[in-house]
């Protein structure tokens, strides 16, 4: 049974939680109030989930997030307000999601988040780039979100993952990749891999229509143009992974 961590310290809301939680999935989950009682249920036990408002009672500089980070736990973020501070730093930190407190609606999307994020732990991505820092932050983009990484640094690399690897539902691929570029790749992908069993998002610095358009006819599903935000990754991601047959 999946192990969740609260940390919230309004108590109708915690309510609210346990009630959604109890009655729409099957977590092992335990409520903090504060950074002190966190801390105190981190040291004892492992959880893969955490949801954690960032200004709590005894803590009001975010210390909560390092927190759970020492422990390998990236959180969803519920809290009353966030600043620019915050949106930017979302892009490097090991967060999963953000919402705000605004309604029972919002609740109920981190609830759903939850079960997306349970979900993925049986589902298998692919990575292929050649620029193994690149492919360490696709990688670790994934990971935060419990997706299952496989990586290849070449086309011959990547066709051979597939082969070896049929559980994998989504590949993301660059533009420029050794053997062959990610347009023949994706040809040859298709030749074994329909698109409805197999989604391919290319990433790529090229804006001209004319080479997303080649991309999209081959056989691709979507792609990125870089730089990209990683809300905009986890869109693509996710409107893609999500309508695999």
């Amino acid at each position: 049974m999946a192990k969740l961590i609260i940390i919230e310290d309004n108590t109708m809301l915690c309510n609210v939680f346990s009630q959604l939680l109890d009655k729409h999935t099957n977590f092992d989950y335990k409520i903090a109030k504060n950074y002190k009682q966190a801390k105190a249920l981190l040291q004892k036990n492992r959880y893969e989930f955490a949801i954690a408002d960032i200004n709590i009672s005894d803590v009001h500089n975010r210390e909560i997030i390092p927190l759970l980070n020492k422990y390998n736990i990236a959180p969803i973020v519920f809290t009353d307000s966030f600043d620019e501070d915050f949106i930017e730093a979302f892009e490097s930190a090991h967060i999963v999601d953000y919402f705000l407190k605004e309604g029972y609606e919002n609740i109920l999307s981190i609830i759903e988040k939850l079960k997306q994020l349970q979900a993925n732990k049986n589902k298998t991505v692919l990575v292929v780039h050649s620029y193994s820092l690149y492919a360490t932050y696709l990688k670790q983009n994934f990971v935060l979100h419990h997706f299952k990484v496989l990586t290849a640094s070449n086309a011959q690399e990547a066709l051979e993952k597939l082969q070896n690897h049929p559980e994998v539902e989504l590949v993301v691929t660059d533009y420029n990749i050794p053997v062959m570029d990610g347009l023949e790749f994706v040809k040859a992908v298709r030749k074994t891999k329909p698109k409805k069993d197999l989604k391919i998002i290319v990433t790529t610095v090229e804006s001209h229509s004319f080479i997303i358009s080649r991309f999209l006819k081959e056989g691709a599903n979507d792609y990125i143009t870089k730089p990209f935000s990683r809300d905009e990754f986890y869109t693509r991601v996710y409107q893609n992974i999500e309508s695999v047959s």
